[in-house]
């Protein structure tokens, strides 16, 4: 048995049990990791408050010998991103990024760029004044760049000729015309560049770019087929995020 205080944020909550609730948390120290946090329902106190997605803070753990799920003693939080949490809109977005980062990192995998990266994204889209398509297109990309699928830009996926034209989603990076492909995108000058800067970018500066309206809606679609094809998955939150949008 053990007491553990790690500092992360909340990424998913479900009810469990009677007045219990699940929690799902991406931690500096242990990665994504899950805990009960006990009668928290049926309470009014500030530990209620805390036990709220997007809750991030300093975590009180207690682990019992050979349990994999955790109870939460206590959360000293640091912010509760609350204008996220005022905006449907926003906070359905933080859903999907969520599920983006759980499908890639898995439970008790450390990955402290992950988690910074997922903090500024949240950060961005309550304190700042970036696009929520810009926002969700850059994290996809940036994820799935750190996360193991890094798109290849600067030779042929297949091949690896330097005569590129177009980039394949599928096949995860740019092709030549001879190999060409099934899910292509052209790869002009402007989404190349794009493409570039997010990918290979500091991830505090990662949204400090400018693009026109038409870069941005192509950069969006290319980023959301991006991570479908390449985990082979489709999230039931973006689905809900994209319903959002049209009310």
């Amino acid at each position: 048995m053990a007491e553990i205080r790690a500092r992360g944020i909340i990424i998913k909550q479900s009810d469990y049990g009677e007045g219990h609730r699940m929690l799902t948390v991406f931690t500096e120290e242990y990665g994504i990791v899950k805990a009960v946090s006990y009668g928290v329902k049926k309470s009014k106190s500030k530990a209620a408050a805390s036990s709220q997605f997007l809750c991030y803070g300093d975590f009180d753990f207690y682990k019992g010998v050979g349990k994999d799920i955790m109870t939460i003693n206590n959360i000293d939080t640091l912010d509760g991103f609350y204008p996220v949490s005022e905006d449907i809109k926003k906070l359905s977005l933080c859903v999907y990024l969520a599920d983006i980062t759980y499908c890639i990192l898995g439970m008790n995998n450390p990955d402290s760029r992950m988690l910074h990266l997922f903090l500024n994204c949240v950060y961005a889209l309550a304190y700042r004044d970036d696009p929520m398509d810009k926002v969700k297109a850059v994290y996809e990309l940036k994820m799935m760049s750190i996360g193991g699928y890094s798109p290849q830009l600067n030779a042929c996926v297949s091949c690896g000729s330097n005569e590129v034209y177009a980039f394949d989603l599928l096949k995860g990076g740019s092709v030549c015309r001879a190999c060409g492909g099934k899910y292509i995108v052209k790869l002009d000058k402007n989404l190349y560049r794009a493409l570039d800067y997010i990918i290979y970018s500091d991830d505090k500066k990662m949204l400090s770019f400018n693009a026109s309206d038409g870069l941005m809606k192509l950069l969006c679609k290319i980023a959301e087929q991006y991570v479908e094809l390449q985990l082979d998955q489709k999230f039931s939150s973006l689905d809900y995020y994209k319903t959002m949008l049209t009310m």
